[in-house]
């Protein structure tokens, strides 16, 4: 079976690193009030951290980790193409040379951070509260107002709506 290569932003790894590690966590805040304990809010998830250690081998093996350290200095993101994982955008965040470098071998270790656009945080549908209109909504969620009367055909103006009418945000 041959495995697909690690791919960032155009940048094929020759071998794929030798561990990964996906680290995926959640911002809970705790809000403790004197005297009525404390309420746990889950503010939704933190973008996925990708840790791995590797090998480059063969006698260029210095010339493919400068062009690693040339695509981590370029900086933004990129999508990461990991196999067996969905490909998604993320940010080069750290490369590291380690140990004492061995003919034609160079040990590395590097991290990538998903990219959480506000896309990913945007809920499919919203119920406007009283008072709030299709430009609260499109304020709110960064959303044109154009975009949204095109997901909302059933709304004639934009400045009103009908309370707990249902808007399509996605």
């Amino acid at each position: 079976m041959k495995l697909i290569p690690m791919r960032f932003k155009g940048v094929t790894w020759r071998h794929n690193p030798r561990e990964l590690t996906f680290e995926n966590e959640k911002q809970i805040n705790e809000l403790h009030a004197p005297y009525a304990g404390c309420t746990v809010q889950d503010t939704g998830r933190r973008g996925m951290c990708v840790k791995g250690e590797g090998e480059l081998f063969g006698a260029d093996c210095l010339e493919q980790f400068r062009a690693l350290l040339a695509l981590f200095r370029e900086g933004g993101s990129g999508v990461l193409s990991i196999e067996n994982v969905k490909p998604f955008h993320a940010v080069f965040e750290s490369l590291t040379l380690i140990g004492k470098p061995k003919p034609d071998v160079l040990t590395y270790r590097f991290l990538f951070r998903e990219v959480m656009s506000e896309a990913d945080n945007v809920p499919h549908t919203y119920t406007p509260g009283e008072n709030e209109n299709l430009w609260d909504v499109s304020y709110r969620f960064g959303i044109g107002i154009e975009a949204l009367m095109a997901l909302n055909p059933q709304v004639k103006r934009p400045d009103i709506l009908t309370e707990g009418e249902v808007v399509r945000l996605c």
